[in-house]
């Protein structure tokens, strides 16, 4: 079994100037019974920049999961709507897709996690266990609203009545009123807990409305005892609760237990516990599904006492045509012939542009191709390409002074500009560190590519190729761009890997100088060689 990593760095404005462990972030697991959308993939680049980033930054050991959540009644239905009359093999051929959707784009996770795999199983099973020992469960009569297709039962505040039907508030999805015997977990003791752990934690739920949003729900509300189980004659496809055979845990139950499963619980003991990855630095979930993470899941850990994830980041959703991507509605877009057609990286970097955490987005193959064509292949791709023409060389571009020649030969209009280049490309590491410690990677690209903005701009202006140009500034003009295109794939290496990668291998930049300490003027003076000559462009635009 493999060892978890330990954790250094965190991530996260409120864990700043705090060592920890290896850095642990995850993704929700993601249900099966449907093919994945391109909200899904969302989810996981999102996740992947934000380990990748840490790791990067801080040269230190990350932990990233993802994976399926099989269980549950939609699950039992769909596997019967495709005439599979396992439901074993219906999720093993469903959780397959997720798995290559990861692949896919590229992601660096450590862990594909199924909620049917035999960790996950004996792991709900001891947290349950735990919770009973503790006398947290308990059997009784339940009734209430229950949303099949939510796989949830919401209490009467939590739905609205109309005309057509009675919905839900949260997810507008019909609900109907049942009545059974379950087991319950006392959710309604931790309510002090709770509020007291989000009004003494900045920063515990991310964009800080969703925080306010949990807190004064909880504030306004009452908080019900929640039903744990199902029996199994409704569901048969669960985990079976320990003790009793007739009923199955409810699907979000051993769904969360996978963050748990995923850092080797249930430990041996204390010391195993404080040598894992435990707990989570960064818990990325979609705005749908705040509740199962921000109440019940802190809740089952403090019941278990078990430490809580540092930060929960909740992301908004996409959009088509106005309305929600969802499978259930029908409008989703299919993340492989995306990725076919415009390729991992330049997906990644339209969903990290365009993706948002506090708002939704909207899903547009012409905001797509732009962002391919005008910014990576415009401003970043064609300045490569510049730069390594066979008329420059950028290995003997390194060898001249450039601040003391043109300070020496140029008006003080042109040193400035030189130098706000300089200054600019610097500093980049730390601006764009300042913004993903608040996960808005759209800004954090946008410094980027204000840096290259200003570079090709500067290198249109300064006509290196021009014959009045003495070859003394040529090379020194050549220097500054290269510097700015090293530094700035070495820093977009945990957005858009593959094509960062592929730049810094076009201009002969080694790799075991690719790490942060690299991000400034003048650190790496041994690239470039056999780097200048025709053809073999990182990019190609998109007719």
């Amino acid at each position: 079994m493999m060892r978890p990593f330990r954790r250094i760095w965190p991530i996260g404005q409120r864990a700043l100037g705090r060592r920890y462990k290896s850095t642990f972030v995850t993704t929700p697991i993601f249900y099966v019974n449907a093919n994945p959308h391109i909200g899904h993939l969302y989810t996981m680049v999102l996740a992947d920049a934000v380990k990748r980033w840490n790791v990067f930054r801080y040269q230190t050991p990350g932990y990233l999961t993802t994976g399926t959540d099989e269980h549950g009644l939609k699950v039992q239905q769909a596997a019967a709507k495709a005439g599979v009359s396992d439901p074993q093999e219906f999720v093993d051929n469903a959780s397959k897709v997720f798995e290559k959707l990861a692949d896919a784009a590229g992601l660096s996770h450590d862990r594909f996690i199924r909620t049917t795999d035999n960790d996950n199983v004996q792991a709900a099973k001891a947290l349950w266990n735990t919770l009973m020992e503790k006398g947290y469960i308990y059997k009784g009569d339940h009734s209430g609203w229950y949303c099949v297709s939510d796989e949830t039962f919401y209490p009467e505040n939590q739905v609205v009545k109309t005309e057509d039907g009675v919905f839900s508030k949260e997810t507008g999805k019909e609900v109907e009123w049942i009545s059974e015997v379950n087991y319950f977990f006392s959710l309604s003791k931790f309510r002090k807990q709770l509020v007291e752990r989000l009004q003494q934690t900045p920063g515990a739920i991310v964009p800080q409305v969703w925080q306010r949003t949990v807190l004064r729900e909880l504030d306004e509300n009452p908080l019900e005892d929640l039903s744990i189980s199902r029996p199994k004659s409704r569901n048969s496809w669960g985990v079976t609760v320990p003790g009793d055979e007739t009923q199955v845990m409810y699907v979000w139950f051993d769904a969360l237990v996978n963050y748990l499963a995923s850092a080797g619980y249930p430990w041996a003991n204390k010391a195993a516990q404080d040598d894992s990855i435990w707990p989570p630095d960064v818990q990325i979930v979609g705005k749908d599904i705040v509740r199962f993470h921000a109440v019940y899941w802190p809740a089952f850990l403090m019941a278990a006492d078990l430490p809580i994830n540092k930060t929960l980041l909740v992301h908004a959703h996409w959009t088509l045509d106005g309305a929600k991507m969802s499978k259930s509605l029908g409008n989703v877009v299919d993340p492989f012939q995306l990725i076919k057609w415009i390729g991992a990286d330049s997906m990644r970097f339209f969903l990290l542009n365009d993706g948002a955490i506090d708002h939704d987005s909207v899903y547009s193959e012409d905001r797509i191709i732009s962002r391919h064509n005008s910014e990576l292949c415009n401003k970043y791709g064609n300045l490569v390409t510049r730069l390594c023409g066979p008329k420059f060389s950028i290995q003997q571009s390194l060898s001249v002074d450039a601040s003391g020649h043109f300070e020496q030969s140029y008006p003080p209009g042109y040193v400035e500009k030189y130098r706000q280049i300089i200054n600019q490309a610097n500093s980049l590491l730390d601006r764009v560190s300042g913004h993903m410690v608040n996960f808005t990677t759209s800004r954090a690209l946008a410094e980027v590519w204000d840096l290259l903005h200003l570079t090709n701009q500067y290198i249109q202006d300064s006509e290196p190729w021009s014959k009045n140009v003495d070859e003394t500034s040529r090379m020194c003009m050549i220097q500054t761009a290269s510097e700015v295109v090293r530094i700035a794939s070495i820093v977009l290496q945990p957005f858009v890997p593959q094509l960062a990668n592929t730049v810094l291998d076009r201009i002969r930049v080694s790799t075991d100088k690719r790490t942060a300490d690299y991000a400034r003027f003048g650190t790496d003076k041994t690239y470039g060689e056999g780097a200048n000559y025709k053809g073999d462009h990182p990019l190609k635009p998109i007719k």
